[in-house]
């Protein structure tokens, strides 16, 4: 299926909001999921997966426990990249480097707040991969693409780039923002919609008897 950016954003908010993020969070769980979906990159499905592997858990065990040299988690698990991400981009870092980390990926819509604030280009790396990210929102990839979906990173660090805003990163081709989604594969989004269903309130009689139809009145 090819939902549209909207669609992903709304869907990924309430999945995380399901699987027990605050709103807050969760919020910027949809909005990670719609930038990287935006840049033809597997948003969903990365929220999906750390959903799945962090469903019920306190956000605030994958939170950063100190903010001076290396990051750890609060729980002494691997650190949440929208919890870690959200830290970033508040706070307009441009250094910075972790300790474990899931899903990786997710932490680069972050990024794009980060670079902002700071008014120049972000290079970020792990194992496999290395991106660079403008003030502007362009990215540019460099490394392989099951890098891109690694489940967790030993290390990741952030620190500026080179001047011309891709250093490293060699040819490595942009990918500006598109304004239409991607196909998303079709188990990932049945599990954010499986999460997503647990933020419906269920049916009651009078709200069964107030919807669509006519309920028990005979209009005949």
């Amino acid at each position: 299926m090819t939902p549209s950016l909207n669609e992903v954003e709304a869907m990924g908010k309430r999945a995380a909001r399901g699987a027990g993020f605050d709103w807050g969070l969760a919020e910027e769980a949809g909005k990670a999921a719609r930038w990287l979906t935006a840049r033809d990159l597997p948003g969903p499905e990365a929220l999906a997966a750390l959903l799945a592997e962090v469903d019920g858990a306190p956000c605030s065990a994958g939170a950063p426990a100190a903010l001076d040299g290396r990051w750890t988690a609060r729980g002494g698990g691997p650190l949440c990249p929208l919890a870690a991400g959200a830290v970033l981009a508040d706070l307009g870092r441009a250094r910075a480097e972790t300790g474990r980390l899931r899903r990786p990926l997710l932490l680069l819509p972050a990024l794009a707040l980060a670079a902002r604030a700071a008014g120049r280009a972000l290079a970020v790396a792990w194992p496999g991969l290395r991106a660079v990210i403008t003030p502007d929102g362009t990215l540019s990839l460099d490394g392989a693409a099951a890098a891109a979906m690694t489940a967790e990173a030993p290390a990741v660090s952030v620190a500026p780039a080179a001047a011309d805003a891709r250093g490293a990163a060699g040819a490595a081709r942009p990918r500006p923002a598109r304004h239409h989604g991607r196909a998303v594969d079709a188990a990932a989004w049945a599990g954010l919609e499986r999460l997503a269903h647990r933020t419906y309130a269920p049916a009651t009689e009078r709200s069964r008897l107030a919807g669509a139809g006519a309920g028990l009145t005979d209009n005949d």
